[in-house]
């Protein structure tokens, strides 16, 4: 088994270019945000971006993002200092919208390696006429009109698991989102874990894992590299969620999570430093509900 395990830093600059179309896992559950946090400090722009409820809010604000692909975007302008930084600075994104089952299906065309997917969901509505990627034509077998969304195919994606091996065979768990969509539809795919297991483990309950090792160009072992947002099995949201409301607090984030530190870890320490050093033991999860165990093999 060849070992893809790396440092953040060496996975983003190795795996990330300007100019990619980049999909970021995670829909308000286990966002890549350690990952995200060093695109920005490698400061790699003109990105095309595919998400779902992701935390992209800091490529945006950073003036990264050229275009966005989404299903939703958290906050409007009046109420996002993010927003209107990527405004102040000439950097403001174009936003294209589907909706969420249309990213899905968009992202799972994709996967496939066709170049659209058939739909029923999207005609109807004005999505046509905002979106280009997005048409209806006859159906050739009854004659009625349906949809079609062009598939997106991702240059990297990168998602954060629970547990993945050397190898990159990485298991995730609790709400997906367009996880498995898009991870497999990435031409590159960054892992970034909160621990690595022996393979044993991964093939014990093959179910769970999401992309296969030989599909994944890099591992990194990363313990709490959703913060603040919770990780199911592991962690709940941290009392860091939300801030960055106006300058003062956004250029305070920025010093503390990304220019006043040298990767993430030296973010996590200062935390402690700061807070205690039971910091993050507090939004471990306490009273666990296991699932029921299954029996394999033969």
């Amino acid at each position: 088994m060849a070992s893809k395990v790396m440092s953040m830093k060496e996975a983003i600059s190795q795996n990330i270019k300007s100019g990619d179309l980049l999909f970021i896992g995670g829909a308000q559950h286990g966002s890549p945000s350690a990952a995200v946090h060093e695109i920005v400090r490698q400061k790699i722009d003109h990105l095309t971006v595919i998400a779902l409820l992701a935390n992209t809010g800091l490529l945006v604000s950073e003036g990264l993002v050229d275009t966005m692909l989404t299903g939703y975007y958290q906050l409007d302008e009046k109420r996002s200092y993010q927003l209107q930084r990527a405004r102040a600075i000439g950097k403001f994104p174009r936003f294209i919208e589907y909706s969420h089952f249309g990213i899905a299906q968009a992202l799972q065309a994709g996967y496939m390696g066709v170049p659209f997917m058939p739909t029923m969901s999207q005609i109807g509505s004005d999505l046509q006429t905002y979106n280009e990627n997005i048409v209806s034509i006859d159906d050739p077998f009854g004659g009625e009109q349906v949809g079609l969304i062009k598939a997106v195919v991702p240059d990297i994606g990168i998602l954060h698991v629970q547990r993945c091996d050397a190898e990159g065979n990485a298991q995730r768990w609790g709400t997906l989102g367009v996880d498995h969509e898009g991870i497999n539809a990435s031409k590159r795919v960054i892992i970034t874990t909160e621990k690595i297991v022996d393979s044993s483990v991964i093939q014990r309950d093959p179910n769970r894992t999401i992309i296969p090792g030989f599909r994944v160009n890099a591992v990194v072992e990363q313990p709490f590299g959703a913060y603040p947002i919770h990780l199911a099995g592991c962690y709940n949201d941290g009392p860091g969620f939300g801030g960055m409301a106006d300058k003062e607090s956004y250029d305070a984030y920025t010093r503390a999570a990304v220019w006043g530190v040298k990767d993430w870890n030296e973010y996590l320490e200062n935390l402690k430093k700061q807070n205690g050093p039971d910091f993050f033991e507090k939004i471990k999860i306490k009273n666990p509900a296991y699932s029921e165990p299954i029996v394999t093999g033969i």
